[in-house]
């Protein structure tokens, strides 16, 4: 009876013992550190790296992530360069969440986004770092905009009203800049209508699924224009949408497209 009870004693030891080691390795805790730093990307837009830091020697920080506050009128230009951030709007900030599955310990990694200011008040911007093992870190940085620009394309397009089959049907697609400063690396898009064969367009397109035709970088108050011709092999309603695509960030993109339906005799 007294070895039983030893054995039964030494045993329930090593389960307590064994216990509170894995109490111990499951509340591990990573040690996060966080600065923030604004610099420009190639357009001169500002970015916002949030660098995180496991300053632990032994432990992983498991899926972490950085949150941006911004001021609420801002807009987004990220992807480029940050990747993998998405961004939220809400009723009182522009929100960003950026992701990385693990730091490992004594590594770091920095967290890029990029926003186009809308006014010149002071911008405020907060990143804060959170890991399923990690206590939360932030820094908040402020910084003065000096002048803000916006481009605002607006895309008309015309054609040939009616059309017939057989003959030539010509869309011309207008795109301008309505606004305030340069649009960089501007598309002309047409969606062509069914039942039409393509004839040509103006130098400088292609064509695939959609006509696109490179205008390049377009000034306040300019305006480009491309001609696209097409035979409608079908009498009847027939449609085409034009558009435009852009780097540069666009406010209002009610008027960046345009639809046209014509009816095409036999």
């Amino acid at each position: 009876m007294t070895r039983r009870i030893v054995k039964q004693s030494a045993f329930v030891l090593t389960l307590l013992t064994l216990t509170m080691l894995w109490a111990n390795i499951a509340s591990a805790q990573a040690t996060l550190t966080i600065g923030l730093a604004l610099g420009s990307d190639p357009n001169g837009e500002p970015t916002y790296t949030a660098s995180v830091t496991n300053t632990s020697s032994t432990v992983t920080a498991n899926n972490l992530t950085v949150t941006y506050t911004t001021p609420f009128f801002e807009l987004p230009i990220s992807p480029a360069p940050s990747g993998g951030c998405l961004f939220n709007q809400t009723g009182f900030h522009l929100m960003a969440v950026c992701s990385l599955a693990s730091l490992g310990p004594n590594q770091s990694h920095d967290f890029v986004i990029a926003i186009h200011p809308t006014g010149t008040d002071p911008q405020d911007v907060t990143a804060l770092a959170h890991a399923d093992n990690a206590t939360d870190v932030s820094a908040s940085i402020t910084s003065t905009i000096t002048g803000v620009g916006l481009t605002e394309m607006q895309v008309l397009m015309t054609s040939t009203n009616p059309g017939k089959v057989g003959e030539q049907l010509v869309y011309t697609v207008t795109v301008t800049n309505i606004q305030d400063d340069d649009a960089r690396d501007v598309f002309a898009l047409l969606a062509l209508p069914k039942n039409v064969t393509f004839v040509s367009v103006t130098k400088g397109c292609t064509k695939s699924v959609l006509v696109a035709c490179k205008l390049g970088q377009m000034s306040p108050g300019t305006s480009k224009t491309v001609t696209i011709i097409v035979l409608p092999t079908v009498s009847g309603w027939t449609q085409a949408t034009a558009g435009v695509r852009l780097s540069t960030p666009d406010r209002d993109f009610t008027n960046n497209s345009s639809a046209n339906a014509i009816w095409v005799n036999p």
